[in-house]
């Protein structure tokens, strides 16, 4: 099962609203203790501590073709110095395939910006397929693409092709825009994307004289159906080329136009899938494009479990003293067991090893296990049936070397959901393990 990590004060509802608003809230997530999800993960990788603060700014989801110079944010010096950087990304023509076959954790994110007109490779009307050899990746290199998005991965594809005035200019200054606007469409036009229809949208620059024309920019007011992105209210679209199409397969719709037309769309696969969004200025602050590239990394993290970022992150108690040092909770999501009982599933036991491998880098700190359950069956069924399955989890975890008396458990039954217990999706989630570790 693919897996990612985050962390909860950063994960949501504070981004919208004014800079005031923005401040309040943020403080007050200051305070919040960290929440680690994991699935499949190392546990180096996992429980690392790294503090970027705005540098993260420098990196995926702030990406574009044009250089990106003087961007600070719009957020907070406190905002950024609290996220806690763990997600994992390669443009497409970087990464390594070779071990990504072998590992799949190696990136949480592969990213595609868009393409110039005259490289992009058109071999058949599949997108998937004219992207790969666009960036000239072998048959097999697509293969494992597709088979790392099917793990979990996340494809990020961002607007589609362009081509500037000049792509057909002549010695004798002669520009072809007719032949412009034919190889723009011709690449374009009648894609699918995992078999689904390939709506395309085009832009044209204002031309100013015979060889010149103005950066165009469009702006959206948008709306979603999805309440986790309706704080993102305004995005604009810079541009310096001439002419472009972007690619929008027909997919879940995680924002549009007031007009209903799809501005970011998600192409559920196997148990990743692959976002379109059009190509967002996000350095002007007086649009939510920033906004957008944070709430959409994260709500992607989660995306596979089918539920609201907000919704999957729970709180966790601080415990208090003169020197107050904050409890990790790390949630296993992967730990399977046998229907209706307590018993660990043999294949799920080796899910423990990042647990293992943590106490064995800090052998001082002691596990309190905590078990959840959905909403099925009569409260007392639930409540012991989250208490033995969290004693069978000590169990294990005793036998993989950590002492006895270092864990203490706990079943909570129904009692503490994450999620709706409304869905099967839902529910999966909220059946779960916690283990809060002692940092002191």
């Amino acid at each position: 099962m693919r897996n990612y990590v985050f962390v909860a004060l950063v994960a949501i509802g504070f981004f919208g609203g004014c800079a005031s608003k923005e401040q309040s809230v943020l403080e007050k997530s200051i305070l919040t203790p960290e929440t680690v999800e994991i699935y499949d993960v190392s546990a180096e990788y996992a429980l690392k501590d790294v503090n970027n603060g705005r540098k993260l700014l420098e990196d995926f989801p702030f990406i574009s073709n044009k250089p990106i110079v003087d961007f600070n944010g719009k957020f907070s010096n406190q905002f950024y110095d609290k996220i806690d950087y763990r997600y994992k990304f390669s443009h497409v023509k970087d990464v390594d395939f070779w071990k990504l076959r072998v590992n799949p954790y190696l990136e949480d994110f592969v990213y595609i910006l868009p393409t110039w007109a005259n490289e992009f490779k058109r071999v058949s009307n599949d997108l998937f397929t004219n992207l790969g050899f666009t960036y000239n990746l072998s048959n097999k290199e697509q293969e494992i693409l597709k088979w790392w998005i099917g793990e979990g991965g996340i494809l990020w594809v961002e607007g589609g092709i362009y081509s500037t005035r000049y792509d057909t200019f002549k010695k004798n200054g002669e520009i072809n825009h007719e032949a412009i606007v034919k190889n723009i469409v011709d690449k374009s036009k009648e894609l699918k994307f995992f078999d689904r229809e390939v709506k395309t949208y085009m832009t044209v620059g204002n031309k100013v004289d015979y060889i010149n024309y103005e950066p165009l920019k469009i702006s959206f007011e948008t709306t979603s159906n999805i309440e986790y992105f309706n704080d993102i209210q305004n995005l604009d679209i810079v541009t310096n080329d001439f002419m472009s199409a972007d690619f929008m397969p027909n997919g879940m719709t995680l924002l549009a136009t007031k007009n209903n037309e799809p501005l970011v769309s998600f192409v559920q696969y196997g148990k990743g899938g692959v976002v379109f969004l059009r190509p967002f200025e996000f350095k002007d602050k007086m649009y939510d494009g920033e906004l957008l590239r944070w709430k959409l990394m994260f709500y992607l993290m989660n995306r596979m479990y089918n539920v609201q970022p907000k919704e999957a992150l729970s709180e966790v108690m601080v415990v208090e003293s003169e020197a107050v040092v904050e409890d990790k909770v790390i949630t296993l999501h992967n730990l399977n067991f046998e229907y209706k009982s307590y018993e660990l599933k043999k294949d799920s036991i080796q899910n423990l090893n990042p647990i293992v491998e943590y106490w064995k880098a800090k052998p001082s700190i002691k596990l309190s296990v905590v078990g959840h359950t959905d909403n099925v069956g009569s409260n007392s069924y639930n409540d012991n049936l989250s208490s033995q399955r969290a004693n069978s989890v000590k169990k294990e975890l005793v036998k993989m070397g950590i002492p006895a008396d270092m864990i203490t458990t706990k079943g909570l039954g129904e009692s503490n959901p994450i999620a709706t217990n409304l869905t099967d999706n839902g529910r999966a989630l909220n059946r779960r393990v916690e283990f809060i570790i002692k940092q002191r």
